[in-house]
């Protein structure tokens, strides 16, 4: 069983030294970079309450062990159709706990984080992977995600519908 947790002081170098194969490299940038747009849009940074957009990174443990990093997003207006979206923007598995199932139970987790709706209510989660990452479509499909388009650079967009409460 895995759980997520916020990436903070005590975990973050640990967090950017996770890697994953030299196959996957292309389709996701390292964690340090993620952590750093974390950073530029938090609290710390937004100009007012009202910011539009927020990255929320989380490390994923298994059993105390970090195994892998994800971070969500929250959009007030989505660029690919002006909606507001909660994105599972990153995902990885650290390349030596590839293949235990880490990263669909990850995948579960932060759906079920998103639908407390931190930053306000949304309609769907949307994801986006590169048109080469077989397995990471797989993976969305899987979980009832569906294809709604492509993005100008080719990455495909993918939606979830959720029940949102009365």
């Amino acid at each position: 069983m895995i759980e997520i947790k916020a990436v903070n002081h005590d975990n973050w170098m640990e967090c950017i030294e996770l890697e994953v194969n030299d196959a996957q490299r292309q389709f996701v940038n390292p964690n340090i970079f993620s952590l750093a747009e974390a950073y530029a849009h938090s609290d710390a940074n937004a100009k007012d309450a009202e910011e539009y957009y927020r990255c929320i990174p989380f490390a994923i443990y298994s059993e105390n062990n970090m195994v892998g990093f994800a971070m969500i997003t929250y959009e007030k207006e989505c660029d690919f159709d002006d909606k507001p979206t909660y994105e599972i923007y990153r995902i990885m598995i650290d390349k030596r706990y590839q293949g235990n199932g880490y990263g669909r139970q990850a995948i579960e987790l932060l759906i079920n984080y998103i639908k407390t709706f931190p930053y306000g209510q949304v309609d769907v989660i949307t994801v986006e992977w590169h048109p080469d990452n077989v397995v990471s479509e797989k993976i969305f499909l899987g979980y009832g995600f569906s294809k709604v388009g492509n993005e100008e650079d080719g990455a495909v967009v993918a939606r979830l519908a959720i029940n949102r409460a009365p």
